[in-house]
């Protein structure tokens, strides 16, 4: 608002240095045009300083404002501007003391009650003062001068008219663009519902799974130390076992983010046969949030533990990360196991896309993580592209994409982004997924809190389920 307001009197200096060269022709060679001329860039320069001032705050990113930025002070200053103009050129008997009108119909727009029945106040006074402590005007011809005070009324006139409808149009659409900003913030949480359901009913449906997964877990080992099991078959049911594996981890990550303090994954984990010898997924922190990690050892371990779980497929998988990542940094990402099962659903989609070569890159550009991740596949459909937009499942043969619509809403829930384009090889999809990062607790004593914000880009090749 006081860019706006700083922006506005501008206009009250144009207007104020405009009568100032005009007076010469209306009253006659006098001393007036060069007193008001020198008033006028008294009240530009200050004006200048003043949002010199305002941006120098806004690049340093100071968000607390000073009292005379504030839109009482601003349109005090504005009320003053204007009463010593007046003073010098007749008081009230000056047409352009209706100026304070709309300077007051502006302060009731923007200000609390109790600020704008002040600047009223102050109106009605400094035009009561001006009344009788002015320095007169000297107009020799009595007719001439009622000639230019019915003419300074009608400028008046029109200058009030089109200050109070240009600052109530900009105001008015101010408030359209918040209103139509709350509909689509609006309308999104309802498209979002049957996802946010659809979650909650998958932490409900681990539950009852476990024990059925138990059993096929059982019986795929009894058949495997069958010694009748025929050796055909034998790589179908290890197969299976494997599938199983996946079901049981996928379980146990569901129970885990429904109740990071329940010990319910590890019970589920040993009902289905876990391997004593599986390295234990990182706990949650004391305060039961996501841990912090560094952002390279994350992604190295996330996409080594992706890699190993097909270790059959027939994709060259490369992936390096930048040595300059490797050095201390005092950024953490904090990742939890459903930002894992995002970031490695996307992987998923690129195979089921029928990649035969996957390439990820890591790199720090400008104190932000960059991570592509680029692969030869089929690229995503223009209609799955349309449906991820309008944050709908797509029906195909792979699935419903619903997998990737709950990784966005879990990454947008977490302050971050998901969209996607297409490479410039014209082969496969890019994902950009974006995503917070704050600093450690190391870092964080040198800086202040505002500057520990930053932002991880991780630009991701891949393709809908």
């Amino acid at each position: 608002m006081h860019e706006s307001l700083l922006q506005l009197r501008w206009l009250s200096v144009a207007a104020m240095a405009l009568a100032a060269v005009a007076s010469p022709f209306l009253l006659g060679p006098s001393w007036l045009m060069a007193a008001l001329l020198s008033y006028a860039g008294a009240v530009g320069l200050l004006n200048l300083s003043l949002a010199q001032l305002a941006r120098l705050r806004t690049q340093r990113g100071q968000a607390d404002r000073p009292w005379f930025l504030s839109p009482p002070a601003q349109l005090g200053l504005d009320l003053l501007a204007w009463g010593g103009y007046l003073f010098l050129t007749g008081g009230a008997t000056n047409p352009l003391i209706s100026l304070f009108l709309p300077l007051v119909a502006i302060g009731a727009l923007v200000l609390s009650p109790r600020q704008a029945w002040m600047l009223a106040a102050a109106a009605v006074l400094l035009y009561s003062v001006l009344w009788s402590v002015h320095v007169p005007l000297h107009v020799a011809d009595f007719e001439r001068a009622g000639t230019l005070h019915l003419l300074g009324m009608w400028l008046v006139f029109a200058l009030s008219a089109v200050l109070v409808v240009g600052v109530i149009l900009h105001l008015s659409d101010g408030i359209r663009r918040r209103d139509r900003a709350l509909a689509d913030a609006r309308e999104q949480a309802i498209r979002d519902d049957w996802l946010i359901a659809l979650g909650s009913q998958a932490a409900s449906a681990a539950h009852a799974l476990g024990t059925p997964l138990a059993s096929l877990n059982i019986l795929a080992d009894d058949l495997l130390d069958d010694a009748r099991l025929a050796p055909a078959l034998a790589a179908d049911v290890q197969a299976m076992k494997t599938e199983l594996q996946r079901c049981r981890e996928t379980l146990r990550d569901l129970t885990a983010r429904a109740d990071p303090t329940d010990n319910l994954g590890d019970n589920l984990s040993a009902g289905l046969g876990a391997d004593s010898g599986a390295a234990p997924d990182a706990g949650p922190r004391a305060d039961g949030a996501a841990p912090d990690r560094p952002p390279a050892p994350w992604l190295r371990s996330l996409v080594l533990d992706w890699r190993n779980r097909y270790p059959g497929k027939a994709v060259a998988f490369e992936w390096a990360i930048d040595p300059a990542l490797e050095s201390p940094a005092p950024l953490l990402l904090r990742a939890d196991s459903v930002l894992e099962r995002a970031l490695a659903n996307l992987l998923d989609n690129a195979v089921r896309a029928g990649a035969s070569r996957i390439r990820i890159t890591a790199v720090r550009q400008n104190g932000m993580l960059a991570v592509q991740i680029a692969d030869n596949g089929s690229g995503m459909s223009p209609a799955a592209l349309r449906a991820f937009a309008r944050r709908r499942p797509q029906d195909s043969a792979a699935g419903l994409g619903v997998g990737l619509l709950l990784g966005r809403i879990a990454i947008e829930r977490r302050g971050g982004s998901l969209t996607f384009a297409r490479p410039d090889s014209g082969t496969g999809t890019v994902a950009r997924l974006r995503l917070p990062l704050s600093e450690s607790d190391s870092a964080s004593g040198s800086l202040s809190e505002a500057a520990s914000r930053s932002t991880t880009t991780l630009a991701v090749a891949t393709h809908e389920r």
